[in-house]
């Protein structure tokens, strides 16, 4: 298996596990914080479909779809925004947007990621997005931001199913 086998394989499972978890959850489930100030799932799903977006776009040099379809406008929010430094009025939105509308976004946009999967070769992987900083390459970023940083979402979203009483299968 070669390195970008193994990338794409990964994200491709990730991103079947977290439209598993996410499908099912009802509005509440959605917008339910186990403390104050907490992040519900519906925020941290959306957060981590911005970044994924984010970050994608960028290394294929286009505009995240989140600005050049609109989704913002559908969605009622910021062109820029992608949660970091929300505040609890914000967070509390996006965890009430419609589920549809979270899942037809994600699904995009894991779509545009598989594309640009598709462009890859081993050689991409080591390729330097700076020169001034020569690790941080191309699979350095696929394996931070798309993949550590979506299972550790996941991980959170999985963590909250279980305290509303939907416990992951052993």
């Amino acid at each position: 298996m070669t390195g970008t086998e193994f990338v794409t394989t990964m994200v491709t499972e990730f991103h079947g596990a977290l439209m598993e978890d996410v499908k099912i959850l009802s509005p509440q489930h959605l917008k339910w914080k186990p403390a104050p100030q907490a992040n519900p799932i519906g925020f941290i799903f959306w957060h981590y479909m911005r970044t994924e977006d984010n970050m994608v776009s960028s290394l294929q040099g286009k505009t995240a779809i989140w600005e050049a379809e609109k989704w913002y406008a559908k969605m009622g929010l910021d062109a820029k925004a992608y949660g970091s430094g929300f505040k609890e009025p914000d967070v509390d939105k996006v965890a009430a947007l419609p589920l549809a509308d979270l899942m037809a976004y994600a699904e995009r946009v894991a779509r545009n990621t598989q594309e640009y999967l598709k462009t890859l070769d081993d050689a991409k992987l080591d390729l330097a997005l700076d020169p001034a900083r020569p690790r941080r390459t191309i699979g350095a970023l696929l394996r931070s931001i798309l993949l550590a940083h979506g299972w550790w979402h996941l991980g959170e979203i999985k963590y909250i199913k279980g305290l509303q009483g939907m416990p992951a299968p052993r």
